[in-house]
């Protein structure tokens, strides 16, 4: 293999799948979900074929966006979207080693064009979220090797603006600099600095037709500098870089600029609408000037994520370990996309289930397992009803731990970790062990039919990659979230300790929790947790015994079988979240 050069091969590229997911509703990329005007569609439908062989002149829609800026033709470098317009200037001003100075959160495709053509980055982080830095950005200017300031007004992903007195700062301190204005998001917030470029020769406003035009598959966009800048990045940027479908569609947007005014107050109002609903939710949500929303979701992100992905609806949510973790960022959809974020969303009683002897089978899993690991270690046997007799004593839940203490009682001295592999041997095995024999005890369907008015979640004792090998068997897996296993929880915080149920709540976004268990410890957790506690009997023991065990530890309710569970539902209980 042929090795790239030193810079691309180091630096990570911002990757897009190959292939279309068809979202009931797309929210992720900032799109205009409204779509672009009538007469765009009808242009392009009687668009002339007969020019698709030849290449096409930008003389028609240069003029056209020139006017739209209040500007002159020779201020206008039209692109193939604005990424083409911002590589084209980095590539035609930034020397290698020279440096590029932006925000911490903002627009990647800068830093990676920068680093591409061998330069650096100086990032500003955001003393407050997300308010422009201006003072700590103006001490960094003359840091030695800037010449690129990158601005995104909206930025994305916070929604913020530079305002004006900020710029201008920026503006003297910067006039041997080249200063890129990202003005993508522009004609949502009504600002635009176009009016510099007449103060200061060393600004290039960038622009795109993607998110207020709605053209985001043509890919098309302009830059809007000193008539001699434009001269220079014509030397760089491909002089056919934007095709004629796109051009025909730039033109068309630009003759019924009414029609975008229309979706900018529909747009306006859904935001305002979204925003006041998460805020009721009781999360954090900026203040945006641009058709998305940032907002902070706490440890409850990625279960809205989740929510809106099984509804076919995709939001962003940003990288764990960064200082977007836990913001989730959604473009603003149609009114009817935010009803029905709103009706996903609304606040739902969660049950949450234990597996083994509630969702799962385990006697020719776990339960052969325990007798095997014993029988390995001491040579002697173990009765199934031995086993159920101290699992039902309490403070056994861990099968491993109640596989040491059969072993201690039976005169035997082991190491813990020496039972723990003998045990995964002979249950897990890669995923060719006993696993393999355990069978479900729920009905799909009377599940799928409670995720409409319900949150499903887990929590088990299991390991995660045992829960999802059962799960994934029974092709349930979709059906939950979160699912909390032991990998979850300080191995000191097994039930009957809360800590799981608790770390649940969390998680998710509920009024009301039950917890579905088979044992005392179960019962004791969802107790202290504050969850609905319901002893379900698992099918190794319906014995009048463990009912009265569960029963004296709390339960409210006992099930014979997970599939009953409707009989627990149809009762008025006080919420105790």
């Amino acid at each position: 293999m042929i090795k790239p050069k030193k810079s691309v091969e180091e630096m990570t590229g911002y990757f897009v799948p190959m292939y279309e997911k068809q979202w009931d509703i797309k929210i992720d990329s900032n799109e205009n979900n409204y779509g672009p005007s009538p007469k765009v569609i009808e242009a392009l439908k009687n668009a002339d074929i007969k020019k698709i062989n030849f290449y096409p002149f930008y003389g028609e829609l240069s003029q056209k966006i020139a006017d739209f800026n209040n500007t002159d033709i020779d201020n206008i470098k039209v692109t193939n979207g604005a990424d083409e317009a911002i590589q084209g200037i980095i590539q035609t001003y930034l020397e290698k080693g020279e440096k590029l100075l932006t925000l911490d959160c903002s627009f990647d495709m800068p830093v990676i064009y920068t680093k591409i053509q061998g330069g650096e980055i100086v990032k500003v982080p955001f003393i407050s979220k997300w308010e422009f830095p201006t003072k700590n950005f103006v001490q960094r200017i003359n840091d030695d090797g800037i010449k690129i300031i990158y601005i995104a007004s909206p930025n994305n992903p916070t929604g913020n603006i530079i305002e004006e007195n900020d710029l201008k700062e920026i503006l003297e301190a910067a006039k041997d600099k080249v200063i890129i204005i990202d003005e993508t998001y522009a004609n949502y917030s009504g600002r635009t600095y176009i009016k510099y470029l007449s103060q200061y020769n060393n600004i290039f406003i960038v622009r795109s037709f993607s998110k207020d035009f709605a053209l985001a598959g043509l890919r098309l966009g302009y830059i809007i500098s000193d008539a001699e800048n434009i001269k220079q990045l014509k030397k760089v940027i491909s002089p056919f870089s934007v095709n004629s479908f796109a051009m025909v569609a730039g033109l068309a947007s630009l003759d019924d600029v009414s029609y975008f005014s229309n979706t900018k107050n529909e747009i306006t109002k859904s935001r305002k609408e979204l925003k006041d609903f998460f805020e009721d939710l009781g999360f954090k949500v900026y203040e945006s000037h641009a058709n998305f929303l940032l907002a902070d979701c706490g440890k409850k992100a990625e279960f809205i994520y989740n929510k809106l992905k099984k509804a076919n609806i995709s939001i962003k949510l940003f990288n764990k370990n960064t200082r977007l973790e836990n913001h989730i960022r959604i473009t603003i959809p149609t009114e009817i996309g935010v009803k029905k974020i709103k009706e996903i969303l609304k606040t739902k009683p969660s049950l949450v289930f234990d597996m083994d002897g509630v969702l799962v089978d385990a006697r020719n899993s776990y339960r052969v397992t325990i007798q095997k690991t014993y029988e390995k270690i001491t040579g002697k046997t173990v009765s199934s009803e031995e086993i159920q007799r101290i699992k039902n004593m309490g403070g056994m839940n861990n099968d491993w731990d109640l596989t040491k203490y059969l072993v201690e009682q039976a005169g035997y001295n082991t190491t813990y970790d020496n039972i723990v592999e003998i045990f995964q041997e002979i249950y897990w095995n890669d995923g060719k062990g006993l696993v393999n024999n355990e069978t479900p005890l729920f009905n799909k369907e009377i599940l799928e039919q409670l995720s409409k008015e319900y949150n499903l979640s887990i929590f088990t004792g299991r390991l995660n990659k045992e829960a999802m090998f059962a799960l994934n068997k029974f092709n349930a897996a979709e059906l939950f979230y979160p699912i909390i296993t032991t990998d979850d929880i300080p191995i000191d915080k097994g039930k009957p300790d809360s800590f799981g149920l608790n770390l649940t709540k969390e998680i998710t976004l509920s009024n009301k929790y039950y917890y579905f268990g088979d044992t005392k410890d179960d019962i004791i957790a969802a107790k202290n947790a504050g969850y609905i506690p319901v002893g379900v009997l698992p099918p190794q023991d319906k014995s009048e015994k463990l009912i009265n065990d569960l029963k004296a530890e709390g339960a409210k309710y006992i099930l014979n079988s997970i599939n009953d569970i409707n009989t627990v539902l149809e009762q008025k209980d006080e919420a105790m979240c």
